[in-house]
């Protein structure tokens, strides 16, 4: 088993290790921190897809986040579907919208298609806010039924903490198969070398638009179990910024480690809470850290952690190598004399 391997086995067992005892040890409101942090991590490793793989930057993953949102408010609050049919049409709908959209944008190329995202973010943001007979314009969306499948319904904190990491589990596990999959290679070599791959048959075009689309399934299932839990949505919540945040929570954790999105995630939506007497500084303080870190890890904390480790094992075989010279040295000149 490789390294990265191990890694990402080991913090996909700390994870579930978490979700199961974390629930009976936290307050309700540290729940919902916990709730909506396993939320935003769906989004960013949406981006990891995307971006940490294909090597395409996009924008657009807030927008695709409100699509699901939107789409699970409007048929389980308006039009009485089950959440169960919601939470499907939310991450199908998000990512046949993703692909159509794909389809159009990976027509442009480099910086062209990250560009082209911003614009669909602040076109689907202005939707939500003006289309106000279907998104409720500035109001939103208000009592969102809980999420319930049969006659058990996920009202409580602890029951959403659940269904959440659950959701987290089905994400990382897809991500890991695609990852080791022929579409990951195949994503990875558009990523280091689009041409390169063209002549080795890839479907650069093609393969990018499945990239696209799979985000949009992760986004999509993210904005549903999202209106799901906070029973109420509008448009503030699906903003440019948002995407840049979740592009900043990529970068520091690493976009190009599977466990990168999960450490990203979880030290940006954690900090607030555990330095809440900077909360007027929090802003400064993730300026100056990105800055930092790229200068000193430019591929994230886990990238810069293997870079480490590598080090200290070359050290240590040199050591050893170095070691192992002198003793036969040693034994020559024993021998001579």
């Amino acid at each position: 088993m490789t390294l990265q391997r191990k890694i990402f086995a080991l913090v996909l067992l700390l994870v579930v290790a978490l979700a199961l005892a974390l629930p009976f040890s936290l307050s309700n409101y540290m729940l919902r921190v916990c709730n909506t942090t396993m939320i935003t991590y769906m989004c960013v490793v949406s981006l990891f897809v995307i971006f940490g793989m294909a090597g395409q930057i996009s924008f657009a993953q807030a927008g695709f986040w409100g699509f699901g949102a939107y789409v699970s408010a409007i048929l389980t609050a308006k039009l009485g579907v089950s959440p169960v049919l919601a939470l499907l049409a939310s991450g199908v709908g998000t990512a046949a919208f993703a692909a159509i959209l794909g389809l159009a944008l990976f027509r442009l190329h480099g910086h062209y298609f990250g560009f082209a995202t911003i614009g669909v973010v602040m076109i689907l943001n202005g939707l939500f806010q003006n289309w106000k007979p279907v998104t409720g314009g500035a109001d939103g969306i208000g009592n969102i039924p809980s999420f319930s499948i049969g006659g058990f319904e996920f009202a409580s904190e602890m029951s959403l903490f659940y269904l959440i990491a659950t959701a987290v589990i089905f994400v990382s596990v897809m991500t890991y198969v695609i990852y080791r999959s022929s579409l990951g290679r195949a994503l990875m070599a558009i990523r280091d070398n689009e041409i390169a791959a063209k002549c080795m048959g890839v479907n650069s075009y093609r393969t990018k638009v499945i990239a696209f689309a799979i985000s949009g399934l992760y986004c999509g299932i993210a904005g549903s179990l999202f209106a799901f839990l906070t029973s109420y949505i509008s448009a503030t919540s699906f903003t440019f910024m948002q995407s840049a945040l979740y592009l900043v929570m990529l970068m520091l954790g690493g976009y190009h480690s599977l466990p990168g999105p999960m450490v990203g995630t979880a030290l940006l939506m954690m900090l607030p809470e555990w330095f809440r007497f900077l909360q007027e500084y929090m802003l400064l303080i993730y300026g100056l850290g990105v800055m930092l870190l790229m200068v000193v890890m430019p591929d994230g904390l886990i990238g810069g952690g293997k870079q480490a480790i590598e080090k200290l094992r070359k050290k240590k075989a040199a050591a050893q190598a170095s070691a192992k010279a002198v003793d036969t040295e040693e034994v020559a000149n024993a021998c001579s004399k």
